[in-house]
């Protein structure tokens, strides 16, 4: 019998998970915002997180064209208004091939909506909201995922030559299986983002703690880590606190977590994708992890003690 392990989830509920299965990242906080999410149905709001992070002065130079997205989550509400006209190329259901790539959590359409929702004048705009955008789904609607599928997602990724990896999930323990998978992806210059587990204090858990991805804790307003959060191999840091985005049934809602994080990473990733030649790189396809991570470096704000330590990484990137 394989011994289990607990994680710490949505608003604190502790799932057991064996070490071949996955869960994600979103913690449902109940502090205060000024952003009311009723104000999205009257008129488009920009999160206050991207004007902090420096990217609607991205904006004036590119939202992600061209950079290709691949979003391994719970699926995605594709009726939403702020998400059926984005740019999104292909969705694929890992759990049940035959059924559509719908999300019975939320977890993926708010991930989908901090990255690409779209500048329609409605609800939200998402950080990238011109990149490419591939769901596939792994998690089911407990939130839940197995190893097997995520190798196979990372597959289709190396096939479809996808930029950048969105991995809002994690599990507290290594598996051979994964970390051999996204070694491969991360060979094929796939550049691979994942949320440290929501763990409050404990260990980044995996896929975050892979040499081969950039992982990422949450900040709050303040630049204060998150109780959530956890330490251990933390590479930069993101707002993951109190930020709207959409949710299913065409709404939207305010919520936290280290998923939240990754994805704010994983879009601002995308605009440097987007324009390389800002950056002094090479052609996307030509980038792999070390190049961007370099640049990521140069954009980091310092937090906590002064280099990289076990709890901000290098600290907060954002775009001066």
């Amino acid at each position: 019998m394989h011994k289990h392990k607990k994680l710490f989830l949505l608003s604190g509920a502790i799932f057991a998970i064996l070490s071949s299965i996955l869960a994600a990242n979103l913690y449902m906080s109940n502090n205060p915002s000024t952003q009311n999410p009723q104000q999205a149905y009257k008129k488009q709001i920009v999160p206050w997180s991207y004007k902090k992070l420096g990217i609607t002065k991205m904006w004036k130079f590119t939202r992600g064209k061209n950079v290709k997205i691949a979003i391994l989550d719970s699926g995605i509400d594709l009726n939403h208004p702020d998400l059926k006209s984005a740019n999104i190329i292909k969705t694929i259901n890992f759990i049940e091939p035959n059924k559509p790539a719908s999300d019975e959590t939320g977890h993926g359409t708010f991930i989908a909506g901090i990255i690409a929702a779209q500048n329609n004048n409605f609800g939200i705009v998402g950080i990238a909201p011109d990149a490419e955008i591939f769901i596939l789904k792994i998690l089911n609607k407990k939130l839940e995922g197995k190893v097997d599928l995520v190798v196979r997602a990372l597959d289709f990724c190396i096939k479809n030559k996808i930029n950048i990896v969105n991995m809002s999930f994690s599990t507290s323990s290594d598996n051979p299986k994964l970390r051999k998978a996204v070694s491969k992806a991360a060979k094929h210059k796939i550049i691979i983002v994942a949320s440290a587990r929501n763990s409050f204090g404990s260990k980044a858990g995996f896929p975050a703690s892979y040499p081969e991805v950039i992982s990422v804790a949450s900040v709050n307003c303040k630049n204060q880590i998150s109780q959530f959060s956890s330490q251990g191999k933390i590479d930069f840091c993101s707002y993951g606190e109190n930020i709207l985005s959409t949710a299913p049934n065409n709404s939207y809602k305010l919520s936290s977590g280290n998923s939240v994080a990754a994805a704010h990473l994983t879009a601002i990733i995308a605009l440097i994708l987007s324009k390389p030649e800002k950056w002094g790189l090479p052609p996307k396809h030509s980038i792999n992890k070390d190049k961007i991570y370099n640049v990521l470096l140069k954009l980091s704000e310092d937090l906590g003690e002064k280099g990289k330590d076990n709890i901000f990484g290098f600290g907060l990137v954002k775009f001066k």
